[in-house]
C-alpha cells in the first residue's frame, strides 16, 4: 500500500491503520507490523543492497548525518536537496579533514590517496617516509615503497592493485570481503584472502600464489596461510597481504572518541611481538631498551622524510624530567577545604593557587586553577600537586 492509497482513506480508519503499520519512509509505502525485521526485505529500494525494516542501523546511518563519519569517503547519507542541489555526507567537503581520529589506521582508505592509512602497517621490516605507501611489487614480489601520489590514481603499481582499492569496492557497500584484485584477469577479479597461499591458482596470471613461499617446511593444514594461527610462519610479503587485503567492514554508526590511538595498530604490534619472538624461549634485553624513559614515553621522531632519518626522544610526566626521564622534581602537596557565609552558597568562586620562590624574581613555578560553588562543592577535598620547575627531589 503507497502514500496515495492511504490518503484516500478517512481520518479515522487512517489513524487504525498506521497503528499496525510501518512506514518505509524511503520507498513510500506501508507495511504491516508484522513483516518489521522478519528476516525479509519488505521496504525494497532499488539499485541498494540495505534494506529499510531490516538494517535499522543501516536506516540511520542513511538518514542522519554524523559528525564522525562527514567527509570519510564513503557516502552514507541519503541526497537531500538543497538549493536545487544534492547534498549528502561527502559534498563540500574541500576544508574538511579526511585523516582524524576515527578514519586513523581503520583498514579503509577515507582520503584520496589513503594518507589516513600511511604507516599504520607494522608487520615487516620496511620502513616507508610518510608520503609513501607500502605494497608488494607485481615485477618482483617484494615489498616496496610507492609514492603517494601514485596511489588511487587509476593506474595499477601494486599486487593485488592494494594501491586501487576501489576497484573491488561498490557504492553503499557495507562489508569487504573480497579485496584482492587479479591483474588482467578475465575471469574472477575481486577474490578474497581465503583465496590467498592455498595451493590453488585463481588468478588468470597466478597473482594469488606467486608471492607465496615455495616448498614450505612449516607444517601446514590450513586452505590458506593467512588463516594459519602461527602467524610466525608468513613471510613479511605474506603477512602484509593477508593483513591488507582481509576481511573489513565500514562502521556506519562511530562514537566519539577520546582516545587517538587506533585498536588495530594495537593488535598489529601485539601480533608483531609474537611473530618474531616466538621461535625464541628466552630473550635477553640489554640495559639499553629496559625501561629507557623509566616513567615517560619512548618515542619515535621522524625528522627527515626523504633520507628517513629517525631519533628516539623520551615524553616525560609532569614530575619528571631530562633525557630519560631519570630525575623527579620536588613538589607540594596540599588538601583544602572552603566555607563560605550562608549568602554566597550560590556564588561561583574562581580560586589560583600558585607556587611561587620567595625571591626578588618571584618565580612561578606551577599553578593551578579551579572553580568553587559551596551547594556543589561544600563537601569536597581539593587535592593538588604543585610541581617545582628547577628543583630537584634530592635537593
Amino acid at each position: 500500500m503507497d502514500d496515495e492509497n492511504i490518503t484516500q482513506i478517512n481520518n479515522t480508519d487512517l489513524t487504525k491503520l498506521l497503528k499496525y503499520h510501518f512506514k518505509c519512509q524511503i520507498a513510500k509505502t506501508y507495511i504491516h507490523q508484522s513483516l518489521f525485521k522478519n528476516e525479509e526485505c519488505n521496504c525494497k529500494l532499488e539499485g541498494e543492497n540495505w534494506c529499510e525494516d531490516e538494517d535499522f542501523h543501516i536506516q540511520y546511518a542513511r538518514k542522519n548525518i554524523s559528525f564522525q563519519t562527514i567527509c570519510d569517503g564513503f557516502t552514507e547519507l541519503i541526497p537531500i536537496i538543497i538549493e536545487g542541489q544534492n547534498e549528502t555526507d561527502e559534498t563540500e567537503c574541500e576544508q574538511w579533514s579526511c585523516n582524524n581520529i576515527y578514519t586513523r589506521c581503520d583498514g579503509l582508505w577515507n582520503c584520496p590517496h589513503g594518507e589516513d592509512e600511511v604507516g599504520c602497517d607494522l608487520s615487516s621490516t620496511l620502513n616507508c617516509s610518510l608520503d609513501h605507501h607500502k605494497c608488494v611489487s607485481p615485477y618482483t614480489n617484494e615489498l616496496i615503497c610507492l609514492p603517494i601520489k601514485q596511489a588511487n590514481d587509476g593506474k595499477i603499481d601494486c599486487l593485488g592493485a592494494t594501491d586501487e582499492p576501489t576497484l573491488c569496492q561498490k557504492k553503499y557497500q557495507e562489508q569487504f570481503s573480497n579485496n584482492f584484485y587479479c591483474i588482467n584477469s578475465y575471469h574472477e577479479s575481486c577474490i578474497s584472502v581465503a583465496d590467498l597461499c592455498n595451493n590453488y591458482t585463481i588468478c588468470d596470471h597466478e597473482d594469488d600464489e606467486k608471492f607465496c613461499v615455495k616448498n614450505r617446511t612449516d607444517i601446514f593444514t590450513y586452505d590458506s596461510i593467512c588463516f594459519s594461527p602461527d602467524s610466525s610462519i608468513r613471510s613479511d610479503v605474506e603477512q602484509f597481504l593477508c593483513q591488507e587485503t582481509k576481511f573489513k567492514t565500514k562502521e556506519q554508526i562511530k562514537y566519539f572518541s577520546l582516545n587517538g590511538m587506533n585498536k588495530p595498530v594495537e593488535d598489529q604490534a601485539k601480533d608483531i611481538i609474537k611473530r618474531r619472538f616466538s621461535s625464541s624461549s628466552r630473550i635477553e634485553m640489554s640495559d639499553q631498551h629496559e625501561l629507557r624513559c623509566h616513567r615517560g614515553f619512548d618515542l619515535l621522531i621522524w625528522s627527515n622524510n626523504e633520507k628517513n632519518l629517525t631519533t628516539n626522544t623520551c615524553l616525560c610526566p609532569p614530575s619528571f624530567y631530562g633525557n630519560m626521564c631519570q630525575y623527579q622534581n620536588q613538589r607540594v602537596s596540599l588538601t583544602i577545604t572552603f566555607r563560605v557565609l550562608s549568602d554566597s552558597w550560590s556564588t561561583l568562586f574562581a580560586i589560583i593557587i600558585s607556587l611561587i620562590d620567595d625571591s626578588e624574581e618571584r618565580i612561578i613555578h606551577s599553578y593551578e586553577q579551579f572553580t568553587y560553588l559551596s551547594i556543589r562543592d561544600c563537601k569536597i577535598k581539593f587535592n593538588i600537586y604543585l610541581l617545582y620547575s628547577t628543583r630537584p627531589k634530592n635537593e
